[in-house]
């Protein structure tokens, strides 16, 4: 498998600390220092014509912009796979109003309900279509978070450390077109993994869905009720097993290619937040230099991360000298604990960009 065009898309302008501190009541020195993120993108449903307002319209936007990338006809597609944890409707699948969108029809789609090892499982997905005997196909990563936020709205009555959560989190999406050639230029897929761990293990992240009757109310602060969130996280769960399981797969990654991490010229490690984020690059053993982070950025906005940084990774290549950079990425879902990581090659003069 051979990735021919990457995108990325960030809806409307980035929301900084200091903007979800007046907004919410919160402090944006605690903010920086809890999260480590800078800033976010959110989804407005009352924002200009031309900003996407949900998971369906950064999906069709980074798609069209990935098929321009590779310089490719949609009607030549086979496939399209999106990877979503947050889809606009249970029916119809979202990835079908993207298809539509896209002007796409008459081929086989895939919806796949994920987090943050959603794109690499979309990825996995795609190159067992290649193998079947499918030639090019597109794959998505996005969501959207807002839907996500406390259930409650009067987020003044949430407490700091569960609105914090929430601040880790942004909007946005990411797109690859995927090739069976690997003989052209383009990033050539080495090595891809993808594996549960969870066995045996609580959740470290939960998404409900409460059907018609809505969201329950529970006990919130100084005796209030309030509606019950949407999502919630295990922190300490997630700092305790993630950087464990990220090297992990970087050392499966380096002894399926023979490639030594220290040589490798690009490492995206898993994007939770930039505190986190940066706690796992220092365990992992890999360089500043070497590491493409964009969470601190852009937020944690799921499924699209891995597309995100990849597409920042391909820029670094195309501006660098040399040929045969590689690449390594490994991702870990905390919501049942799954684990992958991918090894890329790249061969210059391919893949065209869109920035």
């Amino acid at each position: 498998m051979r990735l021919i065009g990457l995108s990325e898309v960030l809806p409307g302008e980035p929301v900084t600390n200091r903007d979800m501190a007046e907004r919410f009541g919160l402090h944006e020195r605690w903010l920086d220092r809890m999260t480590g993120n800078r800033s976010r993108y959110f989804c407005d449903p009352h924002s200009s014509e031309d900003v996407p307002k949900n998971t369906g319209d950064l999906a069709t936007s980074a798609g069209r912009q990935a098929i321009e990338a590779a310089g490719v006809d949609p009607a030549g597609l086979d496939f399209l796979v999106l990877a979503t944890g947050s889809p606009d409707h249970l029916m119809p699948a979202t990835v079908n109003t993207v298809a539509d969108r896209l002007g796409i029809n008459d081929i086989p789609t895939f919806q796949l309900s994920s987090g943050c090892a959603g794109a690499l499982t979309a990825l996995y997905t795609a190159r067992g279509l290649l193998a079947a005997g499918l030639r090019r196909g597109l794959v998505i990563g996005a969501d959207s978070v807002v839907k996500l936020w406390p259930a409650d709205r009067d987020l003044k009555r949430i407490r700091p450390a569960e609105l914090a959560n929430f601040a880790l989190f942004g909007d946005g999406a990411g797109a690859a077109v995927v090739d069976a050639d690997d003989e052209g230029p383009g990033l050539v897929v080495e090595h891809l993994l993808l594996r549960t761990v969870g066995k045996g293990r609580a959740p470290a992240q939960v998404v409900r869905w409460y059907g018609a009757d809505g969201a329950p109310t529970v006990p919130g602060p100084n005796g209030t009720q309030v509606r019950e969130a949407m999502g919630e996280e295990d922190y300490k769960a997630i700092e305790e097993h993630v950087p464990g399981l990220a090297c992990m797969v970087l050392e499966e990654l380096a002894a399926a290619t023979g490639w030594r991490v220290p040589e490798v010229e690009h490492v995206l490690p898993p994007q939770l937040n930039g505190a986190m984020t940066e706690k796992i690059r220092q365990r992992m053993g890999v360089s500043a230099e070497q590491a493409v982070s964009c969470v601190a950025d852009t937020g944690n906005n799921g499924n699209a991360l891995p597309f995100i940084q990849l597409h920042r990774a391909l820029r670094r290549l195309e501006a660098g000298p040399g040929t045969g950079g590689r690449v390594l990425v490994t991702t870990i879902e905390s919501s049942k604990w799954v684990v992958s990581g991918l090894a890329l090659r790249h061969r210059p003069e391919g893949v065209r960009d869109v920035a």
